[in-house]
């Protein structure tokens, strides 16, 4: 019985300690200009993939990441794959430049670093 409940502790205890960053993820909304980013309004629709490190797990990490891309004025649709530690998106290039989407991924956390992006054609 009491293997039983310390199996169950260590258990609990990976569970709630699974993504420990020093600091925990943020979400993040990067100011741009007053444009709005339905699908009508993206006049230069562009492909990009971007390498993150500093993620250890996809619960956390990779979905926090995810969820500020997706919510960024100017940027049409991010995913975010925590095996492969990239994210592919398609941003507007009119309200965007490449290098403010990647400020997008470094603001998230002090533990995430963008190491490459390319523009996809």
């Amino acid at each position: 019985m009491k293997k039983i409940q310390l199996i169950s502790l260590f258990i609990g205890l990976l569970f709630f300690t699974g993504c420990k960053n020093n600091q925990a993820p943020k979400t993040v909304i990067l100011e741009t200009s007053a444009v709005e980013t339905t699908e009508a309004t993206f006049q230069e629709a562009k492909p990009m993939a971007i390498s993150i490190q500093g993620m250890v797990c996809a619960v956390g990490c990779a979905a926090v990441i995810e969820k500020n891309l997706n919510k960024t004025a100017g940027i049409k649709e991010a995913k975010v794959d925590f095996e492969t530690k990239k994210a592919t998106l398609i941003f507007d290039a009119k309200v965007l430049s490449p290098v403010e989407v990647t400020q997008v991924v470094r603001n998230t956390g002090k533990a995430y670093t963008v190491t490459d992006f390319k523009l996809l054609d």
